[in-house]
């Protein structure tokens, strides 16, 4: 068996981390419109989020594709490739912070 290198077990710990990270902020951010108290109607029935322009949905749908695509190639090549990881790693916390973002705007319009 190969002996790992140090930045290959540094970057397999950081994708690891990434994937596991993105999951659990996507679930319990996800958890207030889940378990909320008012039915389903009543909840978006203030809410008036306007997108002028559909072309600004371009860059979160490709962030998000490129997250699954890097996902699905780490886990095939099982972390060895120390590029995919890392790629991985930048794309996660790039989602992460948007979507950080768009859920701050939606539970300030739908919740307050």
């Amino acid at each position: 068996m190969e002996k790992e290198s140090r930045a290959l077990k540094i970057s397999k710990i950081a994708a690891k981390s990434a994937i596991r990270l993105f999951v659990i902020i996507v679930f319990v951010g996800a958890l207030p419109f889940i378990t909320g108290e008012q039915p389903w109607s009543k909840r978006l029935d203030g809410a008036h989020f306007v997108i002028p322009n559909k072309l600004t949905l371009i860059a979160p749908a490709l962030l998000f594709a490129g997250l699954l695509t890097l996902i699905i190639l780490v886990i095939k090549k099982k972390y060895t490739v120390i590029d995919y990881n890392w790629l991985l790693v930048l794309n996660a916390v790039i989602l992460l912070a948007y979507i950080a973002m768009i859920y701050i705007r939606l539970y300030s319009l739908i919740f307050v």
